[in-house]
């Protein structure tokens, strides 16, 4: 056995080993050679691959960020940089000799320290049902599944995501294409279980919205198949034909090495309040540490627990008194989350719900002080919320009864855009960064959503300060899919198809009997028909304008505001063939032919606005944008201009 490797020795430092290269190991590093240059930091990490990002893996699998963006390492240069350290990677820690004060790596080689930092997170954790190890069964968890189900979303037709908390939800999206089907097992909820029922009907509606088909109460049984996945079989005893299956399923401390190594284990390895386990000289941060009976599955406790670890390194006492478990869900441009404390079922609540729009808010309070706020869908106010909470404001009466109106606080008070923020408002919570950090970082240069994130470290965590961040940079954010868009699209181009046969085609003539049936002929020229088609044409006129009326009635809350724009789709069409049939292609003369015009003029926007909304998620530059909104505002303006036409031309048949 091979001698212990001691660390150079440096004035007023510690020999310092962290276990685990993950965002809590690295923060815990980077900040201890920032406290003291002196230390020396060996840093080991299992995963043969130099640090990486966990909490982005999910924009990587939906292709929102590249492979390099994960990165947390700074990269390397010619000068002296007091963060880097010395790093290990593919080398697994598998001994703590307490008494020595040495750990063993997997080559059977010792370093000795001072402190030992244990970072191992946290791992998948599998149900045990058959067929859970078949061929294309995957968790999702380490950037090798990550780049295992990139490989396989390319070739997979159908995925079942069993699991529909954070990361379930987050990869069912990822492994959404426009060609495969993706469905999600909701055991018993979707998110989390602080969500009430309504908010689960509008989570659910956003995730069918993105072409995701929600299984709820129906637990999978087993994974069918031989040697790979060609199906499930719930607890109903219904099957589900799929191709691809990932577990989702929870996780569970990396308590391994610690539990060997003689240190107190429960859920997680116990730590006191600055992170301390049974052995003084020994802390445990992160994941995969127990604190006060908790354990968390998010980074940003584990950032607070580094904190105060260092901070009694130093000599100090900040101790550690738990975190929020805030649940921040990445979801396209949307912006969904859990914030402050939302499970105290003493606080007194106030919600809004706009189901067609796919907005919940709910706030909570206490002593109508702001504690914890739920929003799924994106909110404006959200900035102003964040202050509010961190202040205690307390809110006003009025206030509250405006929010459950209208579901906003503050309609008065535009709220600020986020370069109107103070310089010390916090835009990333994980990483700390303020607004006024980031401003100088864009007065530097750091023009781009990379190198702005790169340069303050903002959005590099979980990512979902990203949004604010594209505010900064004037840029968009990408959207969300549309439900039904494949149907919509072509609607729309048919529309198109058949709006340019109505002006272009030759319009029928009387006795072109060697073309037409005579029974066919009377569509066009008998007096009776053309009552019924023109009578048929107001009525889906009407039908059509039905869409722009659930829009701004705020209290009808009936249906998927997708769902209309669905059968608006279709209205339009069949609208446009009674046209043709009513007319027999003829455009008319006076006010006939203005009634044309801006019947078909309705249309051409209509469907330009139909292909724009059923393409939106791929065509986010701003300019294309405001195309859309100008092509809506004229669609509008042309479809209220025909209740008057058409009142006239009725007018005109019968008394003229």
């Amino acid at each position: 056995m091979s001698s212990a490797v001691p660390h150079r020795p440096r004035k007023a430092g510690l020999n310092i080993i962290v276990v685990g290269t993950g965002p809590v190991g690295i923060r815990a590093a980077r900040m201890l050679k920032g406290q003291n240059p002196s230390h020396h930091l060996l840093v080991f990490g299992e995963e043969p691959v130099s640090p990486y990002n966990r909490v982005q893996l999910s924009l990587y699998l939906s292709g929102e960020v590249p492979r390099d963006a994960l990165d947390i390492m700074p990269v390397r240069s010619a000068e002296p940089d007091p963060e880097i350290f010395e790093t290990h990677y593919g080398r697994k820690i598998t001994h703590i000799d307490r008494k020595a004060r040495t750990v063993t790596d997997d080559t059977g080689q010792h370093f000795s320290y001072d402190k030992l930092i244990i970072a191992t997170g946290s791992r998948a954790r599998l149900p045990d049902i058959p067929g859970n190890s078949l061929r294309n069964t995957f968790t999702f968890r380490t950037l090798d599944d990550t780049e295992a189900l990139l490989q396989r979303k390319r070739a997979s037709r159908s995925v079942y995501i069993i699991g529909s908390g954070p990361l379930g939800i987050e990869a069912a999206l990822g492994m959404k294409t426009r060609d495969n089907r993706v469905y999600l097992q909701a055991r018993n909820y979707l998110l989390d279980a602080a969500l009430d029922q309504r908010a689960q009907e509008v989570l659910s509606d956003s995730l069918q919205t993105a072409g995701i088909q929600v299984v709820s109460n129906d637990n999978t049984r087993a994974v069918l198949g031989h040697d790979k996945v060609i199906g499930v079989e719930l607890e109903s005893g219904r099957i589900i034909e799929c191709d691809t299956v990932v577990f989702c399923t929870g996780v569970a401390a990396n308590t391994v090495l610690a539990q060997s190594s003689g240190l107190e284990v429960g859920t997680g390895i116990l730590v006191n309040d600055v992170m301390q386990t049974s052995d003084p000289h020994i802390y445990a941060v992160g994941e995969c540490s127990e604190h006060r009976g908790r354990t968390y599955g998010v980074v940003a406790p584990g950032f607070e627990q580094v904190s105060s670890m260092i901070t009694h390194m130093s000599g100090q006492h900040m101790p550690y008194t738990g975190s929020s478990a805030n649940i921040q869900l990445k979801f396209g441009s949307q912006s969904s989350g859990l914030i402050g404390n939302v499970r105290n079922v003493n606080s007194d609540t106030y919600t809004y719900t706009n189901r067609l729009k796919g907005i919940y808010r709910k706030l909570f309070l206490e002593d109508q002080a702001l504690t914890g706020y739920i929003h799924i869908g994106s909110w404006s106010e959200l900035p102003l919320l964040q202050q509010a909470q961190a202040s205690g404001t307390k809110l006003k009466l009025k206030q509250l009864q405006q929010f459950e109106e209208s579901g906003f606080l503050w309609e008065t008070e535009k709220p600020l855009h986020i370069k109107d923020q103070p310089d010390d408002y916090i835009v990333c919570l994980c990483e700390n960064v303020t607004r006024g950090t980031l401003s100088k970082a864009m007065e530097g240069g750091n023009r781009t959503m990379d190198t702005l994130c790169s340069a303050t470290k903002a959005g590099v965590t979980c990512g979902s300060c990203k949004p604010l961040l594209a505010e900064m940079l004037d840029a968009p954010a990408p959207n969300l899919v549309m439900r039904h868009y494949k149907s919509i699209y072509w609607y729309s181009v048919i529309a198109i198809v058949l709006m340019l046969a109505t002006v272009f085609f030759r319009p029928i003539g009387i006795g072109e009997s060697t073309q037409l049936s005579w029974q066919l002929e009377k569509l066009w020229f008998d007096n009776f028909w053309k009552q019924v088609s023109g009578y048929t044409l107001l009525f889906l006129s009407l039908l059509a304008g039905g869409l722009g009326i659930r829009k701004r009635w705020k209290k009808l809350n009936f249906g998927h505001l997708d769902d209309w724009r669905y059968v608006h789709s279709i209205i339009g069409v069949l609208a446009l063939v009674v046209l043709m049939i009513h007319t027999g292609l003829r455009l008319g003369h006076n006010l006939n032919f203005v009634l044309m015009m801006v019947f078909l003029a309705a249309t051409l926007t209509g469907s330009l606005v139909g292909v724009f909304m059923a393409r939106n998620h791929h065509w986010t530059d701003l300019k294309l944008r405001r195309h859309r909104a100008w092509w809506s505002r004229v669609h509008y303006t042309l479809l209220w201009m025909l209740p008057a036409l058409l009142s006239y031309h009725i007018l005109a048949v019968y008394f003229f």
